[in-house]
C-alpha cells in the first residue's frame, strides 16, 4: 500500500473529504519536517508523545489498539520518504482498513498533530489554503529581469529576461558634447526597449496563474519608470513594492516574502475585523453564529463578495444527513427533511468544506476579537435575503479585473 504525495488544493481536499468515508477509524497526522540552523526535524519525537497518549485512551479495546498502531506506522513511512524532500511540513492521512494512505507536502511548517477520528481532520488544511496567497514577483533593474511565482515558502523562477544596454561613460573616459548625448540617448532606447518587453512578459505570465497581485522588487526610481509601461489592469495590480539590490546570480526570495505574506494576511485580518464590527453594529448583511452561517451559505447568501470569518477549531461537534447532506450545528440523529440517519462530525471542518463548495473565502482570525458571543463564527453576507440581488455598488466595487 502506498502513500500519494499530491500538492494540496482545495479540489484535492473535497476529493479526500468524500474518498475517506466508511467505517471505522481515520488517523490524521501533521508534521513539522524542516529543518532550521542544522537541526534536524523532531516530528518523530513529538508524534512518539502525541501516540502514547492516544495508546492511554484506547487501552481498553485491543482492536482499535492494533488498528492504530498501524495507522501509524503507515504515517511513519510516509514521514520518512524520500519523497517528501524539500517541503516543510507534511499533512497525512491513513485508514489502513480501508487501504488508504493519503498525504500532502506542504511548502510551510505545520505544528506536530495527531487526531483520531471517522474522518480525517482537514481544519489545520483548510485554513492553510484559505490563508495562502499567490504572487506574481517582478524583480528587475535597467537591463536585467526575473519573474517568479511565489506561494509561502517557495519561490520559483519562471522568466529570465535581459537587455544589452550599453554602459554610461566613466570619469576617466567622459565624453562631451555632442557624442554624450548620442550615448545617453542610445542607453535609453535600450532601457526603454527593455522596460517595455518586461512589461508584454509580465502581461503574458498574469493569465497564466490566479495570482493575489503583483510584487515589484529593486530600485525606487527603477521601478517607478517600469510601472509606467505596465498596462493599467497591472498596475492596479501591484501590492507591494520593495528595494532588493540586483546581484549577479540568482537570489533566494523565501525569506522577503514570506515577510510580504505575513503582511498582507494581517492587513487582511485587520479590514475583516474592521468589516464585521461594522455590519454588527448596523445589524446588517450578517449572519450570526454556526446554524445562520450554515443557512446562509446553503441559500447562496454569502455569495461573491461574502466570506465566512471563524476563530481557530473551537472542538465543536455538527450533525450531517447521509441522505441529502443537510448540516446541523446541533444534535440530531435523524434529518428532518428526508428522514435518513445523521452522523457526527467535526463542525468547523464540515463549515469550511461547504464554504469551498460554494467558491467562498473563509478568514480565520485570531479568538478574543468579538465572535465568541456568537459561538466563534460569523458570516460577512452578499445579500440580506436569498432571494435578494447582491447591491451593485458593491459588486463594482468587488470585481475582479480583467485578465487580457
Amino acid at each position: 500500500m502506498a502513500a500519494t504525495l499530491v500538492n494540496p488544493t482545495f479540489k484535492e481536499v473535497q476529493w479526500l473529504a468524500d474518498r475517506s468515508r466508511g467505517e471505522g477509524m481515520v488517523v490524521s497526522c501533521y508534521a513539522d519536517i524542516s529543518v532550521s540552523s542544522g537541526v534536524r526535524p523532531l516530528w518523530r519525537e513529538h508524534l512518539k508523545n502525541e501516540v502514547a497518549r492516544i495508546e492511554d485512551t484506547l487501552s481498553g479495546d485491543a482492536v482499535a489498539r492494533t488498528l492504530f498502531q498501524r495507522n501509524v506506522a503507515a504515517i511513519e513511512a510516509v514521514l520518512s520518504s524520500r519523497r517528501t524532500a524539500g517541503a516543510r511540513g507534511m499533512a497525512v492521512f491513513a485508514a489502513v482498513q480501508r487501504d488508504f494512505v493519503h498525504g500532502y507536502t506542504l511548502t510551510v511548517p505545520m505544528p506536530d498533530r495527531l487526531v483520531v477520528d471517522e474522518e480525517p481532520y482537514l481544519v489545520p488544511l483548510l485554513e492553510l489554503l484559505n490563508r495562502q496567497r499567490r504572487y506574481l514577483v517582478v524583480h528587475t533593474d535597467t537591463h536585467r529581469g526575473r519573474l517568479y511565482t511565489a506561494v509561502p515558502g517557495a519561490v520559483r523562477l519562471i522568466e529570465d529576461i535581459s537587455e544589452n544596454v550599453p554602459k554610461r561613460q566613466r570619469a576617466a573616459g567622459e565624453l562631451w558634447g555632442k557624442e554624450q548625448a548620442t550615448i545617453a540617448r542610445h542607453r535609453e532606447d535600450h532601457v526603454l526597449h527593455y522596460f517595455k518587453e518586461l512589461a508584454r512578459e509580465v502581461a503574458r505570465a498574469w493569465p497564466e496563474e490566479r495570482y493575489d497581485g503583483i510584487v515589484l522588487l529593486g530600485e525606487h526610481e527603477v521601478l517607478a519608470a517600469f510601472r509606467t509601461h505596465l498596462p493599467e489592469h497591472l498596475t492596479r495590480r501591484v501590492v507591494r513594492q520593495a528595494p532588493h539590490a540586483w546581484v549577479g546570480r540568482q537570489v533566494r526570495l523565501e525569506s522577503k516574502m514570506d515577510a510580504m505574506y505575513t503582511e498582507a494576511v494581517n492587513e487582511q485580518d485587520r479590514q475583516v475585523i474592521e468589516d464585521v464590527k461594522r455590519r454588527l453594529l448596523e445589524q446588517h448583511q450578517i449572519a450570526t453564529g454556526p446554524q445562520e452561517v450554515i443557512n446562509a451559505l446553503r441559500n447562496s447568501q454569502v455569495g461573491f463578495p461574502g466570506s465566512v470569518v471563524m476563530e481557530p477549531d473551537r472542538g465543536d461537534i455538527a450533525w450531517r444527513c447521509r441522505g441529502c447532506a443537510s448540516l446541523f450545528a446541533h444534535t440530531v440523529e435523524e434529518c428532518p427533511f428526508c428522514q435518513a440517519r445523521c452522523d457526527r462530525t467535526s463542525l468547523w471542518q464540515a463549515i469550511a468544506l461547504l464554504a469551498a463548495r460554494h467558491d467562498i473565502p473563509v478568514h480565520v482570525v485570531a479568538a478574543g476579537l468579538g465572535l465568541e458571543q456568537y459561538n466563534g463564527v460569523v458570516a460577512l453576507l452578499a445579500r440580506d435575503e436569498p432571494w435578494a440581488a447582491a447591491p451593485e455598488a458593491v459588486l463594482t466595487a468587488h470585481l475582479p479585473e480583467p485578465r487580457t
